[in-house]
């Protein structure tokens, strides 16, 4: 199972590598501790350069015959199983930070339920998350993670939450596809509410008005992504909504976006679900850079945090679900395994 595990994980990363971006140009902006060496000759010129942007890709240039000649050094990328057991003591990210973890495994887990938990209103300090998973390794240093391949959050508010990996899918513990047909919300991560739905003083007018939507606050430019296929009926300068886009989506839905910084879409831009259509902003009637999130069902708005997000029917076919019964008994089973001890984090 391991094994089999390890050549999907390679196969995937085969498929994925004619996509990736480049790991950085001459206008890319390098993060704090990335390791480097200059080599000079005795008049102080530049003989070889070498950058470390991540042990899976280091990079090498030198002068050769008059020439520079750059190249990436051959990295042997090795990728293993491991399980994670912890007992949140805060949010997911400073749990797993201060055991050690990188914030992209957060963002994986964040990713991988972000159907069923919200991460900033959802977690209780004592929930207990387990998470089977790859980690990377470039020449036998850790280099960050592969995919999630099994996860179980057991959480006061949300009760039980299982997530499958199979065949390039999230599943529940019963086989359903995890993805529904609405995301849990426009904004990837922890949510931050600064002004719910309905009746509130208007933070500028002063005075009492309906409120339509949700206020989500987030630094500015961070991604705003469409909660659901459709298409964009406008996109522009809507008064005090400043940059507005507006997606009608299945079922008589429609989401609308407010405050953009800028906006990455038309009208009739087709959209798909998790697609970056702006970012976040402080245009029109703003006193800070936040999302305004509508959701209207019918003509009429409704608290988008209120709302039932529709299940997909898609379970695992048929022919494939002894397979995945299998699979899923030996992940369960390697989660669930008595730990000798479960890590907590260390309260600061």
């Amino acid at each position: 199972m391991i094994r089999e595990a390890q050549k999907e994980s390679l196969e995937s990363q085969k498929k994925s590598s004619k996509h990736r971006k480049k790991p950085f140009d001459a206008y890319s902006t390098l993060k704090a501790g990335r390791r480097y060496s200059l080599i000079l000759d005795q008049e102080g010129k530049l003989q070889r350069a070498t950058i470390e942007i991540d042990p899976a890709n280091v990079f090498h240039a030198s002068w050769e015959e008059g020439k520079l000649r750059c190249w990436k050094e051959e990295v042997v990328l090795d990728y293993r199983i491991e399980s994670l057991t912890f007992i949140l003591q805060g949010s997911l990210e400073e749990t797993l930070r201060r055991l050690g973890e990188g914030l992209e495994l957060a963002s994986q887990l964040i990713n991988v339920f972000r159907f069923d938990i919200n991460f900033r209103s959802d977690v209780v300090k004592g929930d207990v998350c387990r998470v089977l998973f790859e980690r990377r390794f470039a020449d036998d240093r850790p280099s960050g993670y592969g995919r999630v391949l099994a996860a179980v959050y057991e959480g006061k508010k949300v009760g039980r939450k299982t997530a499958l990996f199979f065949k390039d899918r999230y599943y529940d513990y019963q086989g359903i596809e995890l993805k529904k047909d609405f995301l849990r919300s426009p904004l990837s991560g922890a949510l931050r509410v600064t002004s719910k739905f309905g009746q509130r003083l208007h933070p500028i007018y002063q005075e009492v008005r309906r409120h339509d939507g949700v206020d989500y606050g987030a630094p500015m430019g961070t991604p705003v992504l469409a909660i659901a296929n459709g298409v964009v009926v406008f996109a522009g300068w809507k008064g005090g909504y400043g940059n507005l886009v507006c997606i009608r989506h299945d079922r008589g839905t429609e989401s609308r976006y407010g405050h953009l910084q800028r906006m990455f879409v038309k009208t009739g831009s087709r959209v798909k679900q998790g697609e970056r259509i702006g970012l976040v902003g402080m245009t029109g009637d703003a006193t800070g850079p936040h999302l305004h999130f509508e959701y209207v069902q019918n003509g009429k708005p409704a608290d988008p945090q209120r709302q039932k997000l529709v299940q997909k029917p898609p379970s695992v076919p048929e022919p494939l679900k002894t397979r995945f019964l299998e699979v899923k008994e030996e992940r369960i089973a390697r989660l669930e395994k008595p730990t000798v001890g479960v890590k907590m984090a260390a309260e600061r």
